[in-house]
């Protein structure tokens, strides 16, 4: 799973979602995964990907 940041716009849908998959990074203000993010169920992190309103967020088929 990965989060682009040229496409995050932080609007923060996907922390509400999965709060300990994704956080936004204060420095940025767009998201970033948390460590151990793919620890989470693959079917949450999908509907965090779906609900990006920017498609920020990629959830790969090795995971």
């Amino acid at each position: 799973m990965r989060v682009d940041p040229e496409l995050c716009i932080g609007t923060g849908d996907c922390v509400r979602l999965a709060p300990h998959a994704f956080r936004i990074d204060d420095r940025s203000g767009v998201s970033v995964p948390q460590p151990g993010a793919v620890a989470t169920a693959r079917e949450l992190l999908e509907e965090a990907a779906f609900n990006c309103p920017t498609r920020a967020i990629t959830v790969g088929t090795d995971e």
